[in-house]
């Protein structure tokens, strides 16, 4: 269920970070280069606060309330920017303030959650072969959304609203998709580790496999003398 958020995740968050100096580039927001990137990076420090919003509500409202809050909103403010952005992007300042809300509310929501949600799924034991696979699927989204969001801005040929418009509402829908799988698709689970453990034991032991779970025989030392150790 996961691995369905993960490349819808990283399809927005890659490509709209990596391209923000070529957008804002078509917008002739600079005449330098220097300037086109001083303003994407700008634009990418929204990143930050995301996190950081996304961390505390995780752990008040759940993580999938606030993947799906994320995604949500994301999407919301997507469309309003790929609706209006003909009289959004005359006005500097507006266009870079909601781009990077944008991403911002990318890390509030999947960015915060997704991982901690997909590693919180699984039991310890088999823990890192799932959260692989995964990772893998979100890498993969990245990976087609990073190679398609250059076309899409090209296809347009010289229409720079037109282009703009596109990924913008192409991103959007990778959101509102996010946010239905994420209320709709995703269980809610306990963040508990050992919630997934106990019942990962449970499953093996009701489908005839005994297995010994660490060394119940051998007792931990007391203490170690430092002093008796040679280097």
């Amino acid at each position: 269920m996961r691995s369905l958020t993960f490349p819808r995740y990283n399809y927005i968050s890659y490509p709209f970070g990596l391209f923000a100096s070529t957008i804002l580039s078509r917008l002739n927001v600079g005449s330098s280069l220097a300037k086109n990137l001083g303003w994407g990076t700008v634009i990418n420090v929204f990143y930050i606060p995301g996190a950081i919003i996304g961390g505390l509500l995780s752990d008040r409202i759940g993580r999938r309330r606030t993947m799906a809050l994320g995604f949500g909103i994301q999407a919301i403010l997507g469309f309003i920017l790929g609706g209006a952005l003909g009289s959004i992007q005359t006005i500097l300042p507006l266009f870079i303030v909601l781009y990077g809300i944008f991403l911002t509310l990318g890390e509030v929501g999947p960015g915060a959650t997704i991982v901690l949600t997909s590693s919180e799924s699984f039991p310890t034991s088999i823990r890192g072969q799932c959260l692989g696979l995964i990772a893998a699927f979100g890498k993969a989204g990245a990976a087609i959304g990073t190679a398609v969001f250059a076309p899409i801005l090209a296809s347009y040929g010289d229409s720079v609203y037109r282009g703009n418009q596109a990924v913008f509402l192409i991103g959007s829908g990778f959101a509102a998709a996010g946010a239905l799988t994420s209320l709709f698709i995703i269980p809610e689970i306990s963040n508990r580790l050992e919630d997934e453990d106990d019942a990962w034991k449970v499953y093996l032991k009701d489908n005839g496999y005994d297995i010994q779970w660490g060394d119940e025989d051998t007792k931990d030392p007391v203490g170690l003398r430092m002093s008796s150790v040679k280097t």
